[in-house]
């Protein structure tokens, strides 16, 4: 983990994600950029035109220097938790936000998002925080962490990854087990089926064997969870065993699920209180 990318809304929520974004900085040696988009306003005069540019230009203004004072927060943050300084800088762009952060990723090899989600809610920010966030994971191929806003700092002592016994896992798993290493946390791999022991015969057993060969010496962990709904499954596996994290592989959506509902990634980014983990089947 070298660069993180943090888009900043300064909501509350966006605040929150900052902070845990830093730390995770800190932990890892990581630079962290923080980003702010502003959104083209529409034009249909010359005379509108100008407004628009003097609007954007204070904007502008207004955005880099909150993006300061929030760079100058998290170095004096960190500094009082006695661990090193963080390389942090800042960003302003007119953009939509997806659009924004997939073309950092591309053009300059951002490789870790830290955002914020509300984890459900029914007011306007929590609607467009929910929105935008589920945004940037459809659209950008890279690891997203996001951040609900009541989330605790990372004292991150157990990571869920959420597995189908499928070969894609195990790409997704060394993501999950690099970020274990540096906080020293628990990697468990949870199955969720409609009944226990369906899926846990030979080729279960087969993927527990593939994935100890692959990561000899480290303790990960098998569990199988017995529930008619997966996602409702997970959470309450979540809550009981006072995990801090959760992974997920977002895998290519088919025409079905287009039609006729959201994928178990989609809806856990709006229903998990911890911190939630996304990574891609389809990433370089």
């Amino acid at each position: 983990m070298k660069k993180i990318l943090c888009p900043v809304d300064f909501s509350k929520t966006s605040n929150k994600a900052v902070e845990y974004a830093a730390q995770i900085a800190q932990h890892t040696r990581s630079s962290l950029t923080l980003l702010h988009v502003l959104h083209l306003p529409m034009i249909d005069t010359t005379e509108s035109a100008l407004m628009a540019s003097q609007v954007l230009d204070e904007q502008r203004r207004v955005s880099s220097d909150k993006l300061q004072s929030l760079s100058h927060h998290l170095q004096s943050m960190l500094a009082e938790s006695g661990g090193g300084a963080v390389d942090v800088d800042t960003k302003v762009q007119e953009a939509f936000l997806a659009d924004a952060v997939e073309r950092l990723v591309h053009e300059e090899g951002y490789n870790f998002i830290v955002m914020g989600t509300t984890g459900g809610g029914n007011t306007l920010e929590e609607i467009l925080i929910g929105s935008n966030t589920e945004s940037v994971i459809s659209q950008v191929k890279c690891p997203v962490l996001a951040i609900p806003g009541k989330a605790q700092f990372p004292d991150i002592h157990r990571i869920v990854y959420a597995s189908d016994y499928q070969p894609e896992d195990l790409k997704a798993l060394r993501n999950v087990v690099d970020l274990a290493m540096v906080f020293q946390a628990e990697v468990e791999v949870v199955h969720v089926t409609h009944k226990a022991g369906a899926d846990g015969g030979r080729h279960a057993q087969e993927f527990i064997q593939m994935l100890r060969s692959e990561f000899q010496g480290l303790d990960i962990r098998f569990q199988e969870v017995e529930h008619p709904e997966k996602d409702k499954g997970l959470k309450d596996y979540l809550s009981r065993t006072n995990s801090n994290m959760l992974a997920i592989l977002k895998k290519r959506r088919s025409f079905f699920k287009n039609l006729f509902g959201m994928s178990l990634a989609e809806k856990m980014t709006y229903q998990t209180k911890l911190p939630l983990l996304v990574l891609h089947a389809d990433a370089d």
